[in-house]
């Protein structure tokens, strides 16, 4: 029993050694194991500020981006109405010459109608359109008036009578409002009359 007893105390005293050696080993494992879980909470973290950056960033360039083209397309226009503006008077000479009195049947004049209509298709394809006048009611955002003529007839009260000269719109803002005369009807006439 005593040779027992002997054995087992090796086997417990090595058991206790084995333990102890692994116990070492176990305690490496645990600070190895806590070193890797902070480095990789730091890595963490460095990724959530990168990627937190990157999306920064990228919402900058689509700011960027955005605003380069409102600026190139603002640009544009302005050059395009610089250019319009440049160009009403020639149109208004085309208009004032084919008011003149030309055979209407003549090469010239349908010459020059045609060289009128096509300035007006270009102008039309840059976004530029007339404004409409001639019996509208006086609208002082789109009309420009420029004397009042008197009228008999209530209906024409306050609508424009004669357009002197045509107005024009670039993409729906007005770039030269239509000079006109307004219809004002006289009360006096109006009560000789009845």
């Amino acid at each position: 029993m005593c040779d027992k007893d002997l054995n087992k105390e090796p086997e417990d005293g090595l058991k206790n050694l084995l333990i102890d050696d692994n116990s070492g080993e176990l305690l490496k494992l645990l600070e190895e194991k806590e070193a890797l879980e902070k480095e990789l909470a730091a890595l963490k973290e460095q990724h959530d500020a990168l990627y937190s950056e990157a999306a920064r960033i990228k919402a900058d360039f689509h700011n960027y981006k955005r605003r380069s083209e409102s600026n190139l397309k603002r640009q544009k226009d302005m050059i395009v109405a610089e250019l319009v503006l440049n160009l009403l008077p020639v149109i208004d000479n085309f208009e004032r010459a084919l008011d003149c009195d030309f055979d209407k049947e003549s090469n010239f004049y349908r010459g020059i109608y045609m060289i009128y209509q096509d300035l007006l298709s270009v102008m039309a394809s840059f976004g530029v359109t007339p404004i409409k006048a001639l019996d509208e009611p006086f609208n002082p955002a789109f009309h420009e008036a420029i004397a009042v003529e008197t009228v008999t007839s209530a209906d024409r009260d306050g609508k424009v009578v004669k357009e002197v000269l045509r107005g024009y719109a670039l993409n729906g803002e007005i770039i030269r409002p239509a000079k006109v005369i307004v219809g004002r009807l006289n009360e006096e006439e109006v009560g000789n009359d009845e």
